[in-house]
This record gives structure tokens, C-alpha cells and sequence, in this order.
């Protein structure tokens, strides 16, 4: 774009000239009909005027256009305080939008790429949409196999980021997009790449306004949040209508500033994508390999929480993006499901969506076949004739899973796939034998699986175990192990989630309270906000910080727990309150009736169900895998039981630390604080003073035993860690 002067006319105007280096001749022919379109707009008070159509030497377009003084919206928000726009100016600029939008619909031409860097302003101040159409096709709306898609997709509605069918109400969407930026200062979604903001344009609600910024009234607040609806259907009408809507707000009523909802969080922060680069690479790796024709199998582990399933979905809105079909088949906990259940679901929505003649040509004579444990295909295809029946049960197995095999590498030839097979933990036997079936089968296909599963649910005797066995021998899947988010990731996430920039301290405490585990980090994040303690003015300067057990938290833990058998359960009771680790002698101490062999049992089922861990630095020492695990559990212990148990806890410690108690005063007298009202203050004092004393010399500690403070242990009045 170049201001230039109008020599015949003795004006100064803008002169845009298409670059179409890299072009073929199609998209070369479609840019310039789509500037004849803008051409063929006509004068609009609110549409930047063109003057003037043409081709460069190069047969490349320019246009030359009315000289918008003011700049663009963009630059406008760049400069403003906080990045956002008065409310006045907001909806006055929003009216100038819907005056164009509803014109330029009115004669069939939609924008598709509304954004704040393609609406002007005139030196007086008025809006004008420029740049109609041209956007969406200079930039390419696909990713390519080289990277990301090159557009802005802060305000891309779904249906364009999907490939769907575009129409007015797609402007309607980005002019939602564009209302939430001018009233909050930032855009509704944001990410560390592209994909992560369209995939909250897909999946995710946006947090309302009024969380950004307290003044903005309820009408306009529920305007925007319609404009930003998933569905088209849900949104205004018309352009005209969104105007109508403006007209009717009164800023002069909007009265007092609107407290924050926490509950306007709940979505975003389910929906922010952080971190992951690594794995998201794996995966992206894998997906291009299979667009190539290399059939691939990839598993997601981690433990629950840990966002298995939250990157499958990301993962899926890039395949969509690059032109696959994501097919989905999950597991239950619960059970009862008939066999092959998670590929019923898969292969079910794919024969929803697929035209009948084109289903029949791809499925051919095996769709009898499918259609046994597959029942939607008779409904697709109703003069289907039964297969012929077989006496053997591993011929009739053989033959199905020959026939659903063919007919997905079939379908993949024509349109690529990627099924994503989530709790594969919970999956039935039949199901783990056809994913052998097929990873010995999809060398040559279009076809990628991805299934995730929970390794802490699995052991040696697991099926899911057996499975994966035989296929690691074979080198026919690659494993993607998923861990917490780190520091950097957490305040990423609070960032995004809150639109406030965390201190460090605080992203600090989460890691180290919830090893950055997704879910839980969410949830701490949210109880925060809820409790005021998470705002926009929040100090950096606060050295602690207090990380409650919010409610979801404890329901994953006690899903975990209660696998436990009754005596396992017991036993990291005991441990939470000696501390995040402990010993084996120690527990041997404080466990009644329990001999060595039984109570390394226990332990071990504790190992498996990955409620503790081993530490490597002593024979017998381990620690809980969470701190947020051992702070669930002594806060379930009423008062009596949790000061009775300090008590014996500390005469325990104090048994087996001999001669070397003042050099572990402080975690005795930290003990003996909690157990005061059994064992009065003459021992508390003791080890109190002992310790303060050795803070200030080098101490050499002989034994690795753990060490605790009164600062990470809670109460039951105050279930806090600092």
C-alpha cells in the first residue's frame, strides 16, 4: 500500500498493488475478480471508495482507492490506553461496520476477513470496510505442508477456519470478535500459535467482556457474546439487526461498575492450549507422514488430567486444517459397552457423513460385512443382502476385521483420517485385538490412529498392557509420554486464561503444588480467581502465596483413592501427615498390626496406582506423587485424629532419629506443634529453639530422612500450602 498523488485530479489517494508471485493462474484470475467485486460495490459512506481498477506490467492487480487519513482500527488500539477503545467510541464504530456489512451483503459480497487492520478511518473519525475479499485470498486460508496459516485468525469465525460454508453471518462473527477487542483490549481467544486460536474459535466459549472490563453493560456484553456464537444459526440476522441491537444500548444506565464472574472462566480455562511444543510436534510429524501415505500409530500417556484428551483435540484441529477427517471412538469406565465399541463409534460417524453411492463404492462387497457390528451401514444402505454365515469364530473374526481394515484404507485414499481411540485403559478386549489387526496393517494407507491411555491404570496383566507389548516388539507404534506443564507454561496459562500476567512466585507455588498437571493447575487457577486472591492488580512482590484444594481436584484424587483397597487406603493417610515423603521405618512405627511384607503390599499398590513414588537417593523413601495428593488426604482427617496422629508421628521420629534429633529439630518441632494439645510444649519449645539456632550454621545431615515446615503442612482450619 503507497499514498500516492492524483495528478488529473489533484487529490492524494492510496495505491494497493497485489503481489501474485507464487500464484497459479486460477487464484491469479480470482484476485482480480474478486477486486472487480470490491469495484462493483458502488459508493457507501462506510466502504472505502475505489477509484480505480488495473495491471502492472507483471500482470499484477492494483487498485487505487480514497486516502483514509486516520489510520486503521488496529493502529488506533495500538495506541490506546490498555488497548481498548471507550465504550462510546466502540459503539459508534460498530454502527459505521454494520452500515457497510449490511450494504455490502445486500449485494452478495461477503468480506471474510473483517478484522481492526481492515477498517479506516477518515480524518473526521468515520469508519470505512476496506479491503473486501482480497484478504482471504492473498492469504491462504489452508495450512500448507512448510507451516501455519499465514492469515490474522484472531477474528476468523469457525465455519471459515473448517472449511464450511461462508456467509454473511461469518462477518457477523468477526465483527463480534472485533466489538470484544475495542471494549476489552484484547482479542476474545488467544494462543502460542494459530492453531491453538482456532481451536478455541471451535470448541471453546469465550470469557465474557465484563471480566476484562467491569463497565461494560449487560446489553452490549450479550450482543457480542451472540455475534460469537459456534453456530451460525445463533447469531443476529442480519447485519441490520446488530445495528438495531447498538442503537438500543444506553451507556448512561449502565450504572454501577459489574462485579467479575469467576464463573466466566470456566470455559476459557478448560480451552486454553499451552505449552506442548515437543509433543505437538510429534504428532504433527506423524500426521504428515500419513498425508504422504505412511500409515502411523501414536499413543498419548499420562495420567488423568495430564491432557490427553485436550491435545488429541488440538490435534485434530490441525488435521482438519490440512484437510483430513477426524473420526472419534472413546471408552467407558462403566462398562457394559458391546465389543468394538470405541471403532463403532469412529466408523458411525463417518457413515453418517458420507454420501450412500460413495459409502457402498468404498465399503464394496464387505459392507454386509461391517454392517454385523456396525448396524447405521443398513441404514445407509437398506438393500443390503446378509453375509454368508461361517462356522469357524476366528475365520468370521478375520473377516471382519479384513473387511474394516480395507474399507478405512479405501476411505483414506480419498479423504485422509485420523481416529483418536481416547481411554483406550477402558477398552474391551475385541477392540485391543482389531488396533493389533490394524497397526500391522496400515503401513500403506492415509490413516493415522492415535489412542490415549492412562499408563497408572495399567500393570503387567493388563490387556491393554499385553497389547502394547506385542506391538513394541514389532516397532509398530510410537509412544508420545505426556508430563506437567512447566513454570513458564502455568503463568502462559493464567495469561491467557485471566488476562493477568502472573508473578512468578505464584506460577512457581502451582508447579510445585501440582507438578503441572493441566487439570489441576486449571482448577487452582479458577479457585484463586474465585477467591479474589488471582486479580489484575495482584503484587509481584508476594513472596507466598496460598494454593487451596478446589473441589474438582479433590474428586480426581478421590476417583484415584478409591480404587485403593481399604487397608492401601489407610496407610498414605498415615504418610500424608508425616509429610510429602516419608520412610518405610517411620511407617512401620506409626501402622499397628501390620507386619514388614504386609505393608510393603500396600505400598506397592500405592506404586501402582501411582499415588506414591519411589525416590532414588535411599532404600524405603517415598514421596507422593502430588502435593495436592497429600493435602487431599489430611484434610479428610478430622481434628482429634490428625493432632492424635502428630503426636505418635512425632515420639516416632524422635525414636528413630536417636542422636540425631537437633539435626532434624525443625520437622520435630513441627510435629510437636500440631500435637500440643496431647503433648504439651515442653518438647516443642525444645526442638523450636533447636532449630532456629542451627539456621544459623552449616549442618552436614548424615541420613536423608525428609524435612517439612509449618508452612507446607495444612490444617484442618486452614487447608492451605504455601
Amino acid at each position: 500500500m503507497y499514498r500516492a498523488h492524483d495528478t488529473l485530479l489533484d487529490r492524494e489517494v492510496a495505491f494497493a498493488v497485489i503481489k501474485t508471485v507464487g500464484f497459479e493462474q486460477t487464484s491469479k484470475e480470482r484476485i482480480s475478480r474478486e477486486a472487480q467485486a470490491m469495484g462493483r460495490l458502488g459508493v457507501h459512506p462506510n466502504i472505502v471508495a475505489v477509484l480505480d481498477l488495473g495491471q502492472e506490467g507483471d500482470g499484477s492487480p492494483y487498485m487505487v482507492t480514497e486516502l483514509m487519513g486516520g489510520g486503521d482500527i488496529e493502529g488506533v488500539l495500538e495506541e490506546a490506553e490498555e488497548n481498548r477503545l471507550s465504550l462510546e467510541r466502540t459503539i459508534e464504530i460498530g454502527k459505521a461496520v454494520c452500515e457497510g456489512l449490511e450494504f455490502a451483503h445486500a449485494r452478495g459480497i461477503v468480506h471474510r476477513d473483517l478484522k481492526p487492520g481492515n477498517v479506516w478511518l477518515t480524518e473526521d473519525g468515520t469508519a470505512k470496510i476496506g479491503d473486501f475479499g482480497l484478504a482471504v485470498m492473498t492469504d491462504r486460508s489452508r495450512l500448507t505442508r512448510e507451516g501455519m496459516m499465514v492469515g490474522t485468525v484472531s477474528y476468523m469465525p469457525p465455519e471459515q477456519a473448517t472449511g464450511g460454508e461462508i456467509t454473511p453471518k461469518a462477518d457477523l462473527y468477526s465483527l463480534g470478535a472485533m466489538l470484544y477487542e475495542m471494549v476489552t483490549g484484547r482479542p476474545p481467544f488467544l494462543g502460542d500459535d494459530e492453531v491453538a486460536i482456532i481451536g478455541q474459535h471451535i470448541n471453546t466459549a469465550p470469557v465474557a467482556p465484563t471480566w476484562h472490563n467491569g463497565n461494560c453493560p449487560r446489553p452490549l456484553e450479550a450482543l457480542v457474546m451472540r455475534l460469537l456464537s459456534k453456530d451460525p444459526s445463533e447469531r443476529p440476522d442480519s447485519a441490520q439487526d446488530v445495528l438495531n441491537a447498538l442503537d438500543t444500548i444506553d451507556l448512561t444506565a449502565r450504572g454501577e461498575t459489574v462485579e467479575r464472574d469467576a464463573n466466566s472462566l470456566e470455559s476459557l480455562a478448560g480451552g486454553v492450549f499451552v505449552g506442548r511444543q515437543a509433543e505437538m510436534d510429534q504428532l504433527k510429524a506423524a500426521l504428515e507422514d500419513v498425508l504422504g501415505g505412511s500409515g502411523r500409530l501414536v499413543t498419548l500417556v499420562g495420567e488423568p488430567g495430564i491432557g490427553k484428551t485436550r491435545i488429541s483435540e488440538e490435534l485434530a484441529t490441525y488435521a482438519g486444517l490440512r484437510g483430513a477427517q477426524v473420526l472419534w471412538g472413546r471408552c467407558y469406565e462403566t462398562g457394559g459397552q458391546p465389543p468394538y465399541w470405541p471403532w463403532i463409534q469412529a466408523i458411525r460417524s463417518y457413515v453418517r457423513e458420507t454420501d450412500p453411492e460413495e459409502l457402498r463404492c468404498q465399503m464394496g462387497s464387505s459392507a454386509s460385512v461391517i454392517a454385523e457390528v456396525v448396524t447405521d451401514v443398513k441404514d445407509r444402505l437398506p438393500d443390503l443382502q446378509p453375509a454368508p454365515q461361517m462356522d469357524d469364530p476366528d475365520s468370521t473374526r478375520f473377516r471382519l476385521f479384513d473387511s474394516i481394515t480395507s474399507f478405512l484404507k479405501t476411505a483414506s485414499n480419498t479423504w485422509p483420517l485420523v481416529l483418536v481411540l481416547d481411554d483406550l485403559h477402558w477398552s474391551d478386549r475385541p477392540s485391543l485385538t482389531f488396533l493389533e489387526f490394524m497397526a500391522r496393517e496400515i503401513g500403506q494407507s492415509r490413516l493415522l490412529i492415535v489412542a490415549t491411555y492412562r499408563d497408572m491404570e495399567l500393570n503387567r496383566r493388563h490387556p491393554l498392557s499385553v497389547t502394547l507389548g506385542d506391538l513394541s516388539r514389532e516397532r509398530l507404534f510410537e509412544r508420545v509420554l505426556l508430563r506437567g506443564l512447566s513454570e513458564a507454561d502455568i503463568a502462559r496459562f493464567i495469561e491467557i486464561a485471566s488476562g493477568i500476567n502472573a508473578p512468578q512466585e505464584l506460577s512457581a507455588t502451582i508447579r510445585r503444588h501440582t507438578e503441572g498437571n493441566p487439570l489441576f493447575v486449571t482448577e487452582v487457577v479458577r479457585e484463586l480467581v474465585q477467591s479474589g486472591e488471582l486479580a489484575a492488580n495482584v503484587s509481584s512482590g508476594s513472596s507466598t502465596w496460598s494454593v487451596r484444594i478446589p473441589e474438582g481436584v479433590r474428586e480426581v484424587i478421590g476417583r484415584r483413592l478409591d480404587r485403593l483397597s481399604e487397608r492401601a487406603n489407610e496407610m498414605p493417610t498415615t504418610a500424608a501427615v508425616v509429610g510429602r515423603d516419608f520412610r518405610l521405618d517411620t511407617l512401620k512405627g506409626l501402622v499397628e498390626n501390620t507386619t514388614e511384607g504386609q505393608l510393603l503390599d500396600v505400598l506397592d499398590e500405592s506404586l501402582d496406582a501411582k499415588i506414591i513414588e519411589e525416590l532414588s537417593d535411599a532404600v524405603g523413601h517415598y514421596q507422593f506423587t502430588h502435593a495436592l495428593m497429600q493435602e487431599t488426604l489430611t484434610s479428610e482427617l478430622s481434628l482429634t485424629r490428625r493432632v492424635r496422629l502428630h503426636a505418635r508421628i512425632a515420639e516416632t521420629l524422635e525414636a528413630l532419629y536417636g542422636d540425631q534429633v537437633e539435626e532434624n529439630a525443625s520437622e520435630l518441632a513441627y510435629h510437636y506443634v500440631e500435637a500440643e494439645a496431647v503433648l504439651g510444649s515442653e518438647k516443642l519449645l525444645r526442638y523450636s529453639v533447636v532449630g532456629v539456632n542451627r539456621q544459623w550454621k552449616p549442618t552436614v545431615r548424615r541420613k536423608p530422612w525428609p524435612t517439612s515446615s509449618v508452612l507446607n503442612q495444612p490444617s484442618k482450619e486452614r487447608p492451605t500450602i504455601r
